[in-house]
C-alpha cells in the first residue's frame, strides 16, 4: 500500500522545479567561450564531489551537474550542427543525432536509477513464529546431468529450519519431446529422462514433467505451481547451484514484510564468460554481470523496483498467484512477472549476497544466443507491457523499468555509431557541421564529465570502455533480431542457452567473419581518413574529430575480433577453491590432507607429511565429513564420514608432503552430494571472488591504456591463430582444471 503525504508532495514539486530550471538553462544561447567557462566550472564541481568525504548531497550535485552539461551539449547539437540545407546529408546526420539523444536518455535515466544504493542487511529467520514452507523449483530442458545434477544435490542439502520440498521440473521429458518425429532425438530425450528420474530418486527429490512444452520455462513453472503447496518458491536455473545458506539468508525478509512479493539475489558465475576467457582477462577486470548485480540492482532496490531475474530468487506464492503466475507473453518472463507484481502493489527486495554458482555460456555463439533472447524479451516488454502505461507503478518504478527495457535497443544505435564516421570518411557525407573549437567547447566537456560520473557510479564493477566494447560486439549480431521483434513483437520464441559445451582446440567462431569484415572496413576508412587529413589541410578540423571516433571504433573492433577466437575449453566441470580438511588412507596407513579445490569428479589436494609416496595411477581412500541440514553442534561433532576411492592423475613433492591431482574412481549419488557440498556449499567463497573483482578497478587513464594494449594483443592473437594449421584430431574432454574464476580467490580467502 503506497502512501502520499505533504512531505512527499513537496519533494516531488522541488524535483520538478529543479528539472525545469536545468532544462531552461540548458537551452540558453551563450558564446563558445562562455560555455567553455561553464564547462570548466562544472568539471571542478564534479571532481570536488567525487573526492569529498561528505557525499550526502554532493553526490546529487554531481549528477545534476553532469545532466546539465549533457543537455547543453545535445541542445548545441540540435541548434548548431545539423545540415538542414542538404537533403542528401540530413538523413545520416539525423540518424547520428537521434542516436546521441538515445544515449543521453539512457545516461540520464541511469543517473536517476542509481541516485542511491540500497544495501539490505540479512534478516535472520524468526523461529518463534511459524516458518514458511518452501518449494524449490529447478526447471530443466536439455541440460546434461553433469550440469543439472549439482543443482539438485545442493537444493536437497539446503539448511532451513522448516519444510523444504525440491521439485525437478523436466521439460525435456514431456510427451511432446519424447515423441518427436526425429527418432534419434526422441531416443536421446528418453535416455536423459530415465537418467534424470533415477538421479531424482537417489537424491530423494520430486520429479515432475508435463504433456507438452507450451510457454517454455514460464509454462513449466506455472504447471508445477498446481502440483505444489509451499508458501514460498525458490526458483533455480538448472546450472545455478545454491550454497547451504540460501534460504536462511532470504526467508526472514518475508516474515518481516507481509507485502514482500519476492527477493532477488545475484547471479554469480564460477566460469568466465567466453569473451573474458578468449581475451584472457577474467582475472584483470570485473565480470561483465557485476555492473548489474553489484550496482544497478541496488539502485533499483532503493526505488522498490528490483526485478526478478529468472533464478536465485524466492517468490511468495500468493503474490505469484495474484498476477496469474509467471508471465507468458514475452520470452523474458522473469522481468515481465516482476513488472506485473509491482503494478499489483507487491514489494521487492534485493539482497546483494552471492549464494548461487552458475555456469556462463561456454562459447561465443552461445553467449550471443543468450543476449539475443534477453534483448528480444525486454523489447517485447516495452512494446506489449509498457511500464510507462502500466497502472499501479510509481513514477520511479516506471523510470527503472523503462531504462531496463529501452537499453536493449542499443544494437540499433551502436551500429549507427559504427557507421557514422565511415559515412564521412568514405562517402564524404556531412554527419554534422561545425568547427573544431565549438566541438572542444561542447562535446569534450560532455564526454569527460560523463566518463567521470560513470567511473564514480560503476568504477568498481566496469572499467572504462568496456561497456562500449560489450555493446559493440553484441550490436553486430543483435541488430537483425532487435529489428525483427520491433516488426513482430509476438514472434520470438524462448531459446535455451547451451551449457556444458567443450572445444578441443583453439579456433575462430563461426561468427568471426562478420567481425573480420567490420574491422577491415573501419581500418580502411582510418587509412583513407589519415591520407585526407595529410592531403587536404582545409578539412583537417572536421577530419580530426571524425578520426578520433573512428579510431575508437577501430580499437573496439580489434578487441571484438580477439573475443571471437574461441580458446580451448576441455573442462566439463569447473573446479572451485575449497580448503576442506580430509583424510587419505592406503592400506591401513592414514594421513591428513587438505582439499585445495574440487569438482564433481576430482580434486587437487595437499597430503601432509611424508608417510605416503603417491604416484600416477595409485588408488587411495579419501575420507570427507559433510554437515547435513538441521544438525545441531553436538551432532556435527559426530559427522558421518564419506569414503571414496580416488585415482592419482598427477603428483608432485612439497617441502612437507605432496600436491596430488586425483579423480573419483566411481561416481554415485553419495559422491555427487558430498563433492557438490564441498565445491559449492559455502557462499563466502563467492563473496571473496566478488571482492577480488572490485579490486580490479582501474583509473580512467590506466583503463584506457589497458584497453589499447588489449586491442593490439587481440590483433596479434588473431593473426597468429589464422596462420596456424587447423587441428584435425580432437582430444578427449577433461573433467576439470583449476583455471576458472574461483582460482584467483586463493589470495583473498578468509
Amino acid at each position: 500500500m503506497r502512501h502520499f503525504n505533504a512531505l512527499t508532495g513537496i519533494k516531488w514539486l522541488a524535483s520538478l522545479l529543479i528539472v525545469i530550471i536545468i532544462l531552461y538553462l540548458a537551452t540558453v544561447d551563450v558564446t563558445a567561450e562562455t560555455h567553455l567557462w561553464i564547462s570548466g566550472s562544472a568539471l571542478v564541481i564534479v571532481i570536488l564531489s567525487m573526492t569529498s568525504n561528505d557525499r550526502k548531497y554532493l553526490h546529487l550535485v554531481m549528477l545534476l551537474t553532469g545532466a546539465f552539461i549533457s543537455l547543453r551539449y545535445i541542445w548545441w547539437r540540435y541548434d548548431n550542427t545539423l545540415p538542414w540545407e542538404s537533403h542528401l546529408d540530413i538523413p545520416f546526420a539525423l540518424a547520428l543525432f537521434i542516436t546521441e539523444i538515445y544515449g543521453i536518455t539512457i545516461y540520464l535515466m541511469g543517473m536517476i536509477v542509481n541516485v542511491k544504493q540500497h544495501d539490505r542487511a540479512i534478516i535472520p529467520i524468526d523461529e518463534s513464529e511459524p516458518v514458511p514452507t518452501v518449494d524449490v523449483f529447478i526447471p530443466t530442458y536439455n541440460e546434461p546431468l553433469h550440469v543439472v545434477g549439482p543443482t539438485i544435490a545442493a537444493a536437497a542439502q539446503l539448511h532451513y529450519p522448516g519444510q523444504v520440498t525440491v521439485w525437478v521440473l523436466d521439460d525435456g521429458g514431456t510427451a511432446q519431446k519424447l515423441n518427436v518425429k526425429d527418432t534419434a532425438a526422441a531416443k536421446e530425450a528418453r535416455q536423459r529422462t530415465n537418467a534424470l528420474k533415477a538421479l531424482c530418486e537417489k537424491l530423494d527429490v520430486n520429479y515432475l514433467t508435463r504433456p507438452d512444452n507450451s510457454h517454455a520455462k514460464a509454462g513449466n513453472i506455472n504447471h508445477a505451481m498446481k502440483h505444489s503447496q509451499g508458501d514460498l518458491i525458490l526458483i533455480l536455473d538448472a546450472d545455478h547451484v545454491p550454497s547451504r545458506d540460501f534460504l536462511v539468508n532470504t526467508v526472514g525478509q518475508f516474515q518481516q514484510q507481509p507485502s514482500l512479493g519476492f527477493v532477488q539475489t545475484p547471479h554469480f558465475f564460477v566460469t568466465p564468460n567466453p569473451i573474458e576467457r578468449n581475451l584472457g582477462i577474467e582475472n584483470n577486470v570485473p565480470a561483465e554481470n557485476e555492473m548489474f548485480y553489484n550496482r544497478i540492482l541496488k539502485g533499483m532496490d532503493f526505488w522498490n523496483a528490483s526485478f526478478f531475474c529468472g533464478s536465485a530468487a524466492v517468490i511468495r506464492r500468493t503474490a505469484l498467484e495474484d498476477v496469474g503466475g509467471i508471465a507468458t507473453q514475452t520470452i523474458t518472463e522473469d522481468a515481465d512477472t516482476a513488472l506485473n507484481m509491482h503494478a499489483k502493489g507487491w514489494d521487492s527486495a534485493y539482497i546483494n549476497k552471492a549464494m548461487i554458482a552458475g555456469l556462463s555460456p561456454d562459447t561465443f555463439g552461445a553467449y550471443v544466443t543468450q543476449r539475443s533472447r534477453w534483448a528480444q524479451g525486454m523489447i517485447q516488454i516495452f512494446m506489449l507491457n509498457n511500464p510507462v502505461l502500466k497502472r499501479g507503478l510509481s513514477w520511479p518504478q516506471k523510470i527503472c523499468y523503462l531504462n531496463s527495457t529501452i537499453f536493449w535497443f542499443f544494437p540499433l544505435f551502436r551500429v549507427v555509431y559504427l557507421l557514422a564516421p565511415l559515412a564521412y570518411l568514405l562517402f564524404d557525407l556531412q554527419i554534422f557541421v561545425g568547427n573544431a573549437s565549438d566541438f572542444v567547447a561542447y562535446a569534450i566537456p560532455h564526454l569527460i564529465i560523463s566518463i567521470l560520473i560513470n567511473q564514480q557510479l560503476f568504477g568498481k564493477t566496469r572499467n572504462t570502455l568496456f561497456s562500449e566494447f560489450y555493446e559493440t560486439i553484441l550490436s553486430v549480431f543483435l541488430f537483425l533480431p532487435v529489428l525483427s521483434v520491433i516488426v513482430s513483437p509476438r514472434k520470438p520464441s524462448f531459446t535455451v542457452t547451451p551449457k556444458g559445451e567443450t572445444t578441443d582446440h583453439t579456433h575462430f567462431s563461426s561468427l568471426t567473419p562478420v567481425l573480420v569484415g567490420l574491422t577491415a572496413i573501419v581500418a580502411a576508412a582510418e587509412c583513407w581518413g589519415v591520407y585526407r587529413y595529410m592531403s587536404y589541410p582545409i578539412e583537417q578540423g572536421q577530419l580530426a574529430i571524425v578520426l578520433v571516433f573512428n579510431t575508437l571504433n577501430l580499437l573496439l573492433a580489434m578487441v571484438c575480433l580477439g573475443a571471437s577466437l574461441e580458446k580451448r575449453q576441455r573442462r566439463i566441470e569447473p573446479r572451485t577453491e575449497c580448503e576442506t580438511q580430509a583424510l587419505i588412507q592406503i592400506n591401513s596407513q592414514q594421513s591428513h590432507a587438505t582439499l585445495n579445490n574440487a569438482s564433481l569428479s576430482g580434486a587437487r589436494l595437499t597430503v601432509h607429511g611424508n608417510d605416503h609416496d603417491l604416484a600416477p595411477g595409485d588408488v587411495f581412500e579419501l575420507t570427507c565429513y559433510v554437515a547435513k541440514p538441521k544438525q545441531s553442534q553436538q551432532e556435527k561433532a559426530h559427522l558421518k564420514p564419506y569414503r571414496f576411492a580416488m585415482r592419482v592423475h598427477e603428483a608432485s613433492y612439497l617441502a612437507d608432503g605432496q600436491s596430488v591431482h586425483c579423480e573419483l574412481v566411481d561416481k554415485n549419488s553419495d559422491s555427487l552430494r558430498v563433492f557438490t557440498d564441498i565445491a559449492y556449499g559455502f557462499s563466502r567463497r563467492w563473496e571473496a571472488r566478488r571482492q577480488f573483482e572490485e579490486q580490479q578497478k582501474k583509473s580512467i587513464p590506466h583503463a584506457l591504456a589497458s584497453f589499447c594494449q588489449l586491442a593490439f594483443k587481440s590483433m596479434t592473437m588473431t593473426t597468429t591463430a589464422s596462420l596456424k594449421p587447423r587441428r584435425t584430431h580432437p582430444q578427449p574432454a577433461e573433467t576439470a582444471t583449476s583455471a576458472d574464476r574461483s582460482a584467483s580467490t586463493q589470495d583473498v580467502r578468509q
